[in-house]
């Protein structure tokens, strides 16, 4: 299943990341030569030290830039949609 990407900039670094710190790494996130960006992580967040609505974010390293940006996700959507919604492998 291939959905297209629909991720645009309203809704990364929204106001459900402020505060946000990850936990657990649950999956690393690689972009090809064309993409915006470089490489990320979908990591949980910390229970006792994130202060964020999100409890589960994409934090995603941009190839130009220095800012790593945060992407609020559903705890419930799987790994692999999210991928797909990256377009990343």
């Amino acid at each position: 299943m291939h959905l297209p990407p629909i991720i645009h900039d309203a809704l990364i670094d929204s106001a459900e990341t402020e505060g946000y710190v990850p936990g657990t790494i649950e999956s690393v996130l690689r972009f090809g030569p064309h993409s915006r960006w470089c490489a990320g992580v979908i990591a949980a967040g910390s229970a006792d030290r994130s202060l964020a609505v999100a409890t589960r974010c994409a934090l995603l390293i941009p190839r130009k830039g220095k800012r790593m940006r945060k992407l609020a996700l559903h705890p419930a959507l799987p790994a692999e949609v999210i991928k797909s919604m990256l377009d990343a492998t």
